[in-house]
């Protein structure tokens, strides 16, 4: 119809589309992949599969623990194979042991079924973080990732970022960061450590680019600090080091690498390199500090920890209309972090309900 009334006109009559044969070509056109979620890949496989434009992939985790209590309030129902759990479940009969299934291989194993709401999200937001930053390194082979899913149309686990009652997801978070105008972003070549820095600003940028290796205890192994130039639009490693040698003598399950790139601007990018798969890094257990300061509409909390905390996770017990501006992220030993919590609660009710854990928690 398009052809016949305007033709010229340029348009895709599908999505994925490559060419009318129906062809899965990954140097022309457009692909949904599937191949981790539904062929059972290793999440490992976001990094390598490479495309024009991923216009579909996706992740499945459960909704927020306070999301799932409203529509499951009895204990009894909190298991994975629980008939509510099964019957809020987007992806059919064997999603919810799909999502334990990869948990296990990537995570350790949680200790209850709260924890294992949890370590799903984060399990969502790692694995969609690999493919983003894969998708944004390889341009401008690659110019286009598109996430499924956003939102939901009910209560149910399923691939959405933001859950049916709009709680962001570990997802959403990640997906902020990963999608930011500027991503620093780190990846292993055989024994290198790339750092990418991928721009989508249309015009160049330069400011410092700040690397340490780190001890979980907080000890810094090795810094190093550098001027660098993004170009407008486009992809390049603009630092490397043999990991070795950075990590020293401490082993890849006790160290993490962070990275922070400041513009000129004082605007701040950064991202972690775990040496280690999340199975076998060592995370101590975390002590925070937390410090609440009344705003208008809410509090800010400034939060501290005396270790390295990965996926700190905040909540507030039976408050189900609340925001957080940030939330499953890694903190560093001994630096400050300071959020904004949008709630009702009174100081009081807020200071008593505020729960603040992390990746170590998680398990026994």
């Amino acid at each position: 119809m398009v052809e016949e009334y305007h033709p010229g006109a340029c348009y895709r009559k599908s999505s994925p589309y490559s060419d009318d044969e129906g062809t899965r070509n990954h140097k022309v056109g457009d692909m949904h992949y599937w191949e981790v979620w539904q062929g059972l890949k290793p999440l490992s496989q976001f990094m390598k599969e490479r495309s024009r434009f991923f216009s579909e992939y996706g992740f499945q985790s459960f909704p927020d623990f306070e999301s799932i209590k409203r529509y499951a309030p009895k204990q009894e129902d909190w298991e994975l194979t629980s008939e509510v759990m099964m019957s809020h479940q987007r992806g059919g009969v064997s999603a919810n042991k799909r999502i334990n299934d990869f948990l296990l291989k990537e995570y350790k194993a949680p200790k209850d079924f709260r924890t294992f709401v949890y370590m799903s999200q984060l399990l969502q937001a790692d694995a969609i973080k690999m493919a983003m930053e894969a998708h944004r390194r390889d341009m401008p082979y690659c110019m286009g990732s598109l996430v499924w899913q956003h939102n939901d149309c009910w209560p149910v686990a399923s691939w959405s970022s933001r859950d049916y009652y709009g709680r962001w997801k570990a997802q959403h978070y990640f997906t902020v960061k990963s999608f930011d105008d500027i991503l620093i972003s780190p990846v292993k070549d055989e024994s290198r450590l790339k750092i990418y820095a991928v721009s989508d600003r249309l015009k160049r940028t330069s400011g410092v680019l700040t690397v340490k290796s780190i001890r979980l205890d907080g000890q810094i192994i090795e810094e190093k600090q550098q001027k660098i130039n993004v170009q407008a639009n486009t992809s390049k490693v603009v630092w490397e080091a043999d990991l070795a040698t950075l990590l020293g003598n401490t082993e890849e399950g006790n160290a993490v690498v962070y990275m922070t790139y400041q513009d000129k601007l004082g605007k701040k990018y950064t991202n972690i390199y775990f040496p280690a798969k999340q199975q076998q890094m060592c995370y101590p257990k975390v002590v925070f500090s937390t410090n609440i300061v009344p705003m208008e509409g809410g509090y800010e909390v400034t939060l501290r920890s005396d270790v390295f905390a990965r996926g700190v996770y905040l909540t507030i017990e039976g408050d189900t209309d609340h925001f957080i501006s940030d939330n499953y992220f890694d903190l560093m030993p001994q630096e400050d972090v300071k959020l904004k919590v949008y709630t009702k609660l009174s100081l009081s009710e807020f200071e008593q309900n505020l729960k603040v854990a992390s990746f170590s928690d998680m398990y026994n």
